[in-house]
């Protein structure tokens, strides 16, 4: 059974996984009337139509749900069997590459500077530092962006613009 988890049966029907057979078949009955190619004369009518049939088949049999739901579990908890994608030659480093100069500071762990200190960062790019001041993500880093950016901590102006050369 090839099963996505993000289109399960479930959605197909617009019901909760946890929803009782008197539940799932009268919103069957309802999906049928709607999109029963009979009735509804859209081109998408009879596609929608055998999907829905089709979740119906295997959410209504017991045997066939225990089933589709213990698949659907498997396919969610994936994260046992999944392995990172990294680059083995540079581990634990984002998409801007090594860190470019002496380390200052906390070290980064997310993001497209993942592997720099705030210090490099701040020598390489500072309106990310302003960008991560305001992000969730940059909360516990905030009294030392502001250091690093020559503020006082209740004024966040942001920064001027880097002129042309």
């Amino acid at each position: 059974m090839n099963i996505d988890p993000r289109n399960t049966f479930y959605k197909v029907l617009m019901v909760a996984e946890t929803a009782d057979l008197e539940v799932i078949t009268a919103v069957y009955r309802t999906l049928a009337r709607r999109y029963h190619p009979d009735l509804n004369l859209t081109a998408d009518a009879a596609k929608r139509m055998a999907e829905i049939s089709e979740a119906y088949a295997v959410v209504r049999d017991p045997v066939k749900r225990s089933a589709y739901n213990a698949e659907l579990a498997k396919r969610r908890d994936r994260r046992a069997t999944d392995r990172v994608a990294a680059d083995p030659a540079s581990p634990g480093v984002g998409a801007a590459g090594q860190p470019v100069g002496p380390a200052a500071g906390s070290v980064i762990h997310f993001g497209r500077y993942r592997g720099w200190t705030l210090g490099q960062i701040h020598r390489h790019d500072p309106h990310f530092l302003e960008w991560l001041m305001s992000v969730p993500g940059g909360r516990q880093y905030r009294e030392e962006i502001t250091g690093l950016l020559g503020r006082r901590s209740s004024a966040h102006a942001p920064l001027a613009p880097v002129s042309a050369r």
